[in-house]
């Protein structure tokens, strides 16, 4: 039993409220506890740092901060292509509609987001986050946010997040059984860094990509292996990719395809 997280609700929930937060509990080994007062002074009245509260959005409370799902930048990105345009990530890793892609490192999702909508619903993506906190928030986030974008709702939708150590779940998958996997350990930076994000941060798991990862992704991708970070922060050199061509941007991509190598 999880003894620094707990379960609640909001003030007079409903019943599928209730549901949401007693499933979570379960799914999550913590308690849940009916909501008797406000957040801060239950988690005083329990110990615990950290709080789940189910409601219209679901919301992790720490730090004295709020931390929920929010798609980002994946809402300007897709409208963006739905204009026409193209999307730097989608277009470096080769993805065409139909393709299945397993992102490695969810996150808070946005780029799996813009993956599900480029796809199409012939495709699939798989998003996986190693804290299982952080997974429960992503995807009840993507199943219930209102978006006012047909196409982000319906991608969001379709994006599968799974609770898994990215590593574990593909030495599980058979060969050449995802068209791209894709990596993007910056999300994982940017947490460290951040004062925004310290309720995040005791959940995020900041372990580097492994080489051993990289071999992996290999074996599974059909079409390519995708590695998006700092352009001078060695990480292409360290787990073989090639090095990056645009130093200028704060980020770049360098990609591993089946029929070679090229890095963008």
């Amino acid at each position: 039993m999880n003894v620094s997280l707990a379960v609640t609700t909001v003030p007079n929930p409903s019943a599928d409220e209730i549901r949401l937060a007693q499933e979570l509990a379960a799914e999550l080994q913590v308690q849940y506890v009916p909501r008797s007062a406000t957040v801060s002074k239950m988690q005083k009245q329990m110990g615990v740092l950290q709080m789940l509260v189910a409601g219209k959005r679901l919301t992790l409370h720490a730090h004295g901060r709020e931390i929920f799902f929010h798609p980002s930048m994946a809402v300007v990105r897709v409208k963006r292509m739905l204009l026409g345009d193209t999307d730097l990530m989608v277009e470096k890793s080769g993805l065409q509609s139909g393709d299945v892609v397993l992102d490695c490192t969810l996150g808070m999702g946005s780029d799996a987001i813009v993956f599900a909508h480029a796809v199409g619903t012939r495709g699939k993506v798989i998003g996986l986050e190693q804290n299982p906190v952080l997974a429960a928030l992503v995807r009840i986030g993507m199943r219930n946010w209102p978006s006012d974008v047909l196409e982000v709702a319906e991608a969001m939708r379709r994006v599968e997040v799974v609770a898994a150590h990215h590593l574990d779940f593909m030495r599980t998958m058979p060969d050449q059984s995802v068209d791209i996997v894709y990596f993007d350990p910056m999300f994982r930076s940017t947490v460290k860094e951040s004062v925004n994000f310290d309720p995040i941060r005791e959940l995020s798991i900041t372990d580097a990509i492994s080489p051993n990862s990289v071999e992996e992704a290999k074996r599974i991708a059909r079409k390519s292996i995708v590695l998006k970070e700092r352009a001078a922060s060695g990480e292409f050199e360290r787990l073989g990719f090639p090095p990056p061509l645009r130093r200028s941007s704060s980020f770049t991509y360098s990609v591993i395809f089946r029929r070679g190598e090229e890095s963008f």
